[in-house]
């Protein structure tokens, strides 16, 4: 069952056997688990999310926090799906050392490319006054966070496990809050390298690779 950040304090309380507040505060754990969240969900990139440019803006390269807030919290983008009139188009995935290659980057229209760069979405072409009225656009992509309720039930104990090491580091338990901490890591690195594959980055790398003998036939 998922955890509320109530749920989450007692498990931490229960493990240190301390039911209610003596030594440690329910706001100290609260940053405990909220740190432990925060690193967990940057260094996994476990912690995914749908979120909608809706409106669209008007000849704008790129949008921001300032136009969504959920673009301040992305990591890594899966998939940009742009809608109109329920007819939906996936754009193409650039490095954003392609942007200045570009042709045409003040040209209007609908949406084909798209990268992320600095906390900022980038798209071309430009939203004209079509797509501004009647265009919004779909992103899949894995967030930072720090609400351990974000997290699917199989990651909440991880954090939990951060919390409490921070706990025995308060304690002066050095030898238990460190193999606490290394077991937090483990756990983060072995959730990433079972669940999360390595994003592609452009167009190019969808392409099955020729191999040697069929390039040795090409020459």
């Amino acid at each position: 069952m998922a955890l509320t950040l109530n749920n989450a304090i007692a498990e931490v309380r229960q493990i240190l056997n301390e039911p209610t507040a003596l030594f440690y505060s329910d706001d100290e754990i609260t940053d405990w688990l909220q740190e432990g969240t925060r690193i967990f969900s940057s260094k996994s990139l476990l912690v995914e999310d749908v979120g909608t440019i809706d409106p669209m803006i008007l000849s704008t390269p790129y949008y921001d926090s300032s136009d969504e807030t959920f673009i301040g919290d992305m990591l890594e983008i899966y998939a940009v799906i742009y809608n109109i009139s329920t007819t939906y188009k996936g754009l193409i995935k650039i490095h954003p050392r392609q942007i200045g290659n570009l042709t045409g980057m003040t040209d209007t229209g609908t949406p084909k490319y798209y990268c992320y760069f600095d906390r900022k979405l980038y798209v071309s072409p430009l939203a004209s006054s079509t797509e501004v009225s009647g265009g919004t656009m779909e992103i899949l992509y894995a967030k930072e966070t720090d609400d351990i309720t974000d997290l699917e039930d199989e990651y909440q104990h991880i954090p939990i496990g951060y919390a409490i090491a921070k706990a025995k580091q308060k304690d002066e338990k050095w030898s238990e809050a460190g193999f606490l901490m290394e077991q937090f890591y483990k756990d983060m690195a072995f959730e990433r390298g079972d669940k999360h594959n390595r994003q592609v980055d452009a167009i190019e790398d969808f392409r099955i690779q020729a191999t040697s003998g069929a390039r040795q036939n090409a020459r």
